[in-house]
Parts: C-alpha cells; sequence; structure tokens
C-alpha cells in the first residue's frame, strides 16, 4: 500500500486539539455522517476522517472488489492509513462495522491506539443459540439479503426505517436512505453479506487497547444483549449505554453521543 492512501481515502482533519482521533464510519455511510458531531469535538481533538474505498469521496480506483469485499480488506487500508500518518497512542471512534474494522487494526497495530470507542458495534449480528443473542435469526438475514438483491430501493427504505427505530423521523429516514442509496450495490451486496453473515468474537481476546462500548438502549440492529458480549469479551472495556434509541446517535443525538465520547476519551488521554 503506497503513501498516497491519504489521498485514496479522502483523508480530511478538523479541530483544534493536539490529541489524533480517527474516526471510522460504518456501512452505507461515509465520513459526512460525523457532520453533527464533529463540531462537538473538534475544541479538543485532532479529527482525522475519512472514506472506506467505494463510500463517499474515496477515489473509486481503491475500490477491490475482492480484497473490499470483507471487513478484513478495509482494515488494511485502516493499518495503512496509521502508518503513513504516524499515528501512535492515538484514539478511536468507529461506528458499527467501523468499529469492528477499528478493533481489528488495532490488533495489527496496537501501537497506534490508546483507547477505542465502539458505537452500535457487534462481534456477530446471528443468533447463536443458547449462549450467543446478536439479534437475528438465519431466516431474518436471509430475507434481509434477499431484498437487497432483489430491489435496492426497497431494501434501502426498509432497513432505514429499522436502524432509525423510535428516532425515526421523515428527514432523519430521508437522510439515511439517501447515504445508502449514494453507494454503489455492487459495493455493498457482497460487504453485507460479509458482515450480516460474519463472526468476529475469536478476535476479541487478541485486543491489547483499552476499549468502551457505547450503546444505545434501544437499537435494532444491535441489542443490548450484542453489546455486553462485546464489552464482556474485550480485555481493560466498560459500557456506556445511551438513553436514546437507534442505530445512528451520531445523526440522531449527538450531544449525548459527544457527552460520552468526551468523558471517556478525556479519561484515556489525560492517563
Amino acid at each position: 500500500m503506497h503513501r498516497d492512501i491519504v489521498q485514496r481515502l479522502n483523508v480530511t482533519e478538523h479541530g483544534r486539539g493536539r490529541t489524533p482521533l480517527l474516526m471510522i464510519h460504518g456501512f452505507g455511510c461515509d465520513q459526512t455522517v460525523w457532520s453533527r458531531l464533529v463540531p462537538l469535538l473538534e475544541r479538543d481533538y485532532r479529527l482525522i476522517l475519512f472514506d472506506l474505498a467505494g463510500f463517499g469521496a474515496a477515489d473509486p480506483a481503491a475500490h477491490d472488489p475482492g480484497r473490499h469485499g470483507t471487513p478484513a480488506g478495509h482494515v488494511e487500508d485502516v493499518v495503512a492509513l496509521c502508518d503513513a500518518l504516524g499515528l501512535e497512542g492515538a484514539l478511536m471512534v468507529g461506528h458499527s462495522i467501523g468499529g469492528t474494522i477499528g478493533l481489528m487494526a488495532s490488533i495489527a497495530r496496537p501501537q497506534a491506539f490508546r483507547k477505542l470507542c465502539l458505537i452500535c458495534s457487534s462481534a456477530r449480528y446471528l443468533d447463536d443459540p443458547p449462549d450467543y443473542l446478536g439479534g437475528y435469526t438465519p431466516e431474518q438475514l436471509d430475507g434481509l439479503l434477499a431484498l437487497m438483491e432483489q430491489n435496492y430501493l426497497d431494501w434501502a427504505g426498509t432497513l432505514s426505517r429499522v436502524a432509525l427505530g423510535d428516532a425515526l423521523t421523515p428527514s432523519r429516514q430521508h437522510d439515511l436512505q439517501q447515504r445508502f442509496l449514494a453507494v454503489a450495490p455492487e459495493v455493498l451486496r457482497p460487504l453485507a453479506r460479509s458482515i450480516f453473515l460474519g463472526d468476529t468474537r475469536h478476535l476479541l481476546e487478541r485486543v491489547t487497547v483499552p476499549s468502551t462500548v457505547v450503546q444505545t438502549a434501544f437499537d435494532v440492529i444491535v441489542p443490548l444483549s450484542a453489546a455486553q458480549y462485546l464489552q464482556r469479551h474485550l480485555p481493560e472495556s466498560e459500557l456506556e449505554v445511551l438513553e436514546c434509541a437507534g442505530h445512528y446517535p451520531q445523526l440522531t443525538d449527538p450531544e449525548r453521543l459527544a457527552r460520552a465520547l468526551r468523558t471517556h476519551l478525556t479519561i484515556s488521554s489525560a492517563s
């Protein structure tokens, strides 16, 4: 991976702080999903935002259909980006699969990070009874993935409504649906299958960087049981439950999310 990874992933920096904070967006979005959160954090941190390959304003040539059809390909990019930026002892905030990607990158480059904050992230979406509740049966995920194949527009509308849950408003639903539709189906479909049918539980014990799992109290995509599992199996981890709804608190309740992040990131920065 060349040093031009910074340009290829459309890296932008914001803020007046000295402590670097790498922000990794989730599935179906891009770095603009952080736009309501950035003004609340930029006083205290050097915010580093970027678009995963295939998303947002990332260079189209950066996307490799084979490599980026699984989270592992994006992990390679994040590791290369950390190397290119010379990150050491940085903070990381990742949303949903972005949190998982950051977590996996920390295994490869533990020295790059001092603290991970995982927002509405999951190690596995499929239930694995009797000991694990990820939130979905195989039949439910098969139906969701089949809809994605058959009618991309309906899938985007359905998932955006489900993801927002009790935080749903017409304007929020339209915004999130348009974000999904802005990503080419050939980019999202294989990645969605890999994410929703994947399992990263075996990787959790390999994480050495302290972490905070930040979870909304009412999230249909990632139930509280999955967040609790993540926290229990990550070394040096804690759980912060936000009293709000939906899978996208950075869009629906950025002030509450910012307070939680500042609390946990400030503790880390001071340590």
